[in-house]
């Protein structure tokens, strides 16, 4: 079953979405269970990552959308948010979240359709993109929409994840060939980032959130291009 929730301060767009999804279900052969919030502060006060899909209105009262999926980022990297605004050039900073794409009021039917039909594409992609670590302590399979990014360290691997930080036995170059096709980039020779989480890039840093990383004058080009293509949608 599809887990979605629905936050818009307007009541009439929260019963036109749910709407939405009913038809959808009817017509896809799918079962959602929807959950209607009406501004963004209660949603993120009890957010415990149990979404799959986020439809989230931009502008309300108390906290706006981009507050709001900010912080539901510090908790959950991988639920599907798609924005929902009367102005499309709020929803272009959207890249800042890792949002899926958004969608400008007032709301047609089939384009709503199409943008959750992309986030359940994209959630049956992530379940698929696992990567198999083994530690001196034990073998752990990680999703790779779940890791921050990967350092090295001597004659080790540290993969900096949402949950824990892993150190394995083993050279850069090995992961670098296996994570090259997988929305990894490298912002300093050593260093791999996962362009999923770059909230920000600046002159000669990275950031991930929280997380501020340096960014080298040789790779700039190339990371910033990594990054492009995230936000068109080839990872």
């Amino acid at each position: 079953m599809l887990k979605v929730a629905l936050v818009d301060d307007d009541t009439g767009y929260l019963q036109l979405m749910q709407s939405y999804i009913k038809r959808y279900e009817r017509e896809e052969g799918i079962r959602c269970k929807v959950t209607l919030f009406l501004n963004g502060l209660n949603f993120v006060e009890d957010y415990e990552g149990n979404y799959d899909v986020i439809f989230l209105d931009i502008e309300m009262p108390h906290m706006d959308g981009l507050e709001t999926a900010r912080r539901i980022r510090r908790k959950d990297s991988q639920t599907g948010i798609v924005f929902v605004t009367n102005m499309a050039q709020y929803a272009i900073r959207g890249y800042e979240v890792n949002a899926i794409d958004f969608i400008v009021k007032p709301l047609e039917y089939y384009v709503f359709a199409d943008k959750l039909k992309k986030a359940i594409q994209l959630l049956k992609l992530n379940e698929e993109r696992n990567i198999i670590i083994e530690t001196e302590d034990s073998v752990e399979k990680i999703n790779l929409s779940r890791i921050f990014y990967i350092e090295k360290d001597k004659n080790y691997v540290v993969y900096h994840t949402e949950d824990a930080d892993y150190r394995v036995r083993g050279t850069m170059k090995k992961v670098e060939e296996v994570l090259a096709s997988e929305g990894f980039s490298k912002c300093i020779n050593g260093c791999l980032v996962n362009v999923r989480h770059i909230t920000k890039i600046e002159k000669d840093t990275v950031w991930l959130d929280q997380i501020c990383l340096p960014l080298s004058r040789q790779r700039k080009k190339e990371f910033r291009e990594d990054f492009m293509k995230y936000i068109g949608g080839v990872y």
